[in-house]
């Protein structure tokens, strides 16, 4: 592949991100969130059934794990409370709570165009859930997403800990493991709506699982073995720009210019904490999007 075909192919794959908040809105509609995580994280996990198994991967895993749970639950739950748009925009914020979760826990010196970054955030953060309405105009699932980004920021610096530590597809496919075990606990109730699942429902499941997180983790990992990791976190701010257009496409969402003025500046944000404006500031590899077959979508 040159390099000029993994970018393509990166941002062909920032694309398919950019679906997976409007499929997932439209999805739950007819699935108990409960059951929607549990059956998408199964069938995630068959596709990494022959992954060789590292014993060294487990403990990382089975904590990874735990932290991908939480984001993909309070995400899910956030998406049904909100528009997907605001979804792919707040949780775009764990671009730049990353830096800040590594300099908290871990000690990371953090780069002064962070802070820039997380001023510039706040405000596209504002912007996204007050709208014209203030405080009254906030809903419920921005608060929730808000959580999901939190919650992929310490995934990602955890994950930058331990990546080097066992084989990366081994992490991909043990770490959904716990995540479909939790799943399912909490899916017991709702046990009984298999049978009320539409064929829709089971395709968007299909969708998500195996060409969202499987065939995209495999085409992500070829990609950038040729194209540097800066160059493919810039790539990567385009998610919710994305997925913004394809909720406007799918679901008929319609922003209001305040929250596009908000969706920008998180954009804006991301772009901020990516770019490197001195060579001699390094980044934490947690955040330079080196282990690419863990991605979660």
């Amino acid at each position: 592949m040159t390099p000029a075909v993994g970018i393509a192919t990166l941002i062909g794959i920032t694309v398919v991100w950019g679906t997976t908040f409007a499929i997932v809105k439209d999805a739950i509609l007819s699935i108990p969130i409960p059951l929607f995580l549990a059956l998408r994280f199964s069938l995630a996990a068959l596709m990494f059934i022959a992954v060789r198994y590292d014993p060294r991967a487990l403990r990382p895993a089975i904590i990874l794990g735990l932290l991908a749970f939480a984001g993909f639950a309070t995400q899910t739950l956030g998406i049904s409370g909100t528009t997907a748009s605001n979804a792919a925009f707040i949780t775009g914020l764990s671009v730049v709570l990353t830096p800040i979760a590594a300099a908290l826990f871990w000690r990371q010196l953090v780069a002064r165009r962070i802070y820039l970054a997380a001023l510039i955030a706040t405000a596209g953060l504002g912007f996204l859930t007050l709208g014209a309405d203030g405080v009254a105009g906030v809903k419920g699932g921005d608060l929730w997403v808000l959580l999901t980004a939190v919650s992929y920021a310490f995934y990602i610096v955890y994950l930058g800990e331990v990546a080097g530590r066992a084989s990366s597809r081994a992490l991909a496919g043990l770490q959904l493991l716990p995540m479909a075990l939790l799943a399912w606990i909490w899916a017991l109730p709702d046990l009984g709506a298999i049978a009320t699942i539409p064929p829709s429902g089971y395709a968007a499941i299909a969708y998500l699982a195996i060409i969202a997180t499987a065939l995209v983790g495999l085409l992500q990992v070829v990609a950038q073995r040729v194209v540097a990791a800066p160059v493919a976190a810039l790539i990567f701010t385009l998610e919710p720009v994305f997925a913004a257009i394809f909720a406007a496409w799918w679901l008929g969402e319609r922003l209001p210019p305040i929250a596009w003025l908000g969706g920008a500046l998180v954009v804006l944000a991301m772009l901020v904490s990516e770019l490197r404006l001195s060579p001699r500031v390094n980044r934490h590899p947690a955040t330079s999007h080196e282990e690419p077959s863990t991605k979660l979508t």
